[in-house]
């Protein structure tokens, strides 16, 4: 093999050349990866914890839910008491539409055919037969932590 002045490469000049190519693809890799177990704060996550971006627990009112983003499902984060914070699925087991908060009764309602759902994710009416599913949520220093 000829290197770029059109000299013949030696089998360790050639080593080398596939040595410093395969570091040039992977190291960035290997950073990303490194970095992914790593949050804002330089601390390491639990496998199957994943920390969503809805604020601090104390600003989220007691009987308030507050929807934030996980991947492609949307979960909505409840605050139930003083010191309790549940979060469930935004999409109705029925047809997959994205649900709303109705502040007034503290339900979920299905826009596309009138599903309800309670703050805890069970059925009060409509079509849907099966509850919204629960992921487990818990409080932190002021921080609201969900296993998905």
């Amino acid at each position: 093999m000829k290197d770029r002045e059109g000299t013949d490469l030696d089998r360790r000049g050639f080593l080398r050349f596939l040595a410093g190519g395969f570091l040039a693809l992977w190291a960035p890799a290997a950073g990303f990866v490194a970095a992914s177990f790593l949050n804002a704060s330089g601390t390491k996550h639990r496998p199957g914890e994943r920390r969503l971006q809805c604020g601090t627990f104390s600003t989220l009112a007691v009987g308030e839910a507050r929807l934030v983003r996980h991947g492609a499902e949307p979960i909505f984060v409840v605050r139930l008491a003083a010191s309790k914070v549940m979060a469930v699925s935004a999409i109705c087991t029925h047809v997959r539409c994205v649900l709303r908060w109705n502040r007034d009764n503290g339900t979920f309602l299905c826009p596309c055919h009138d599903g309800a759902f309670d703050k805890t994710g069970n059925v009060l009416s409509g079509p849907p037969k099966r509850p919204l599913r629960q992921y487990p949520a818990e409080v932190r220093a002021d921080e609201i932590i969900v296993h998905t």
